[in-house]
């Protein structure tokens, strides 16, 4: 798993209300990690620590900032597997769009360019 994504659980775990389980997802992330750390060799898990000790040192710089902060913990919760649908899902589609994407905004490069 990459460094930075489990200082980032490991740094959003720690700083999540400690009543439920809001953070049950993201603690099972954190075992998977353990697991595969268990796997390494000696010098794969040494490498991996020092990885880990410089992102995490990394991360809690960056969740100071508090934009920063919610940009991390919007990246944590985007990980969160989507829950099962109760219903049919309702798509609507454009009918005057002549293939997928047809209506999305294009942003051209300034004349210049060209």
């Amino acid at each position: 798993m990459d460094p930075v994504r489990t200082a980032n659980l490991h740094a959003y775990v720690a700083n999540a209300p400690k009543s439920g389980s809001a953070a049950a997802y993201e603690k099972k992330q954190l075992a998977e990690a353990r697991r595969q750390r268990a796997t390494m060799t000696l010098m794969q898990r040494m490498e991996a620590d020092a990885e880990h000790k410089q992102a995490l040192e990394h991360v809690m710089d960056m969740r100071q900032n508090v934009n920063t902060r919610v940009a991390l913990d919007r990246m944590v919760e985007r990980m969160r597997p989507d829950e099962p649908l109760k219903e049919p899902k309702v798509v609507s589609h454009n009918n005057k769009a002549v293939s997928h994407g047809h209506d999305r905004k294009m942003n051209w490069a300034p004349l210049e360019c060209y």
